[in-house]
């Protein structure tokens, strides 16, 4: 009867072993996904920051007046 008991307590403490662990599992990925999500959230702000610069760039380097201003120097460093 003994074995029978420590059996059956065996059991339960498994039950609630997996209960745990599952838990802290499903804890670990969900505080990973938090994570992930707010570096993903970083990377495209930075991503948008660098689109626009690129786009003011562009209009510096494609307007009349910075290709003059550039003649101008090349002019003058000669």
């Amino acid at each position: 009867m003994q074995n029978g008991l420590e059996f059956v307590v065996v059991i339960i403490a498994l039950s609630f072993a997996y209960k745990l662990v599952s838990a802290w599992m499903r804890d670990r990925a969900q505080t990973r996904t938090v994570t992930d999500q707010s570096a993903n959230a970083a990377t495209l702000q930075r991503l948008e920051q660098l689109e626009e610069r690129v786009r003011v760039l562009e209009r510096i380097v494609t307007d009349e007046r910075f290709d003059l201003k550039q003649q101008f120097k090349d002019l003058a460093s000669r």
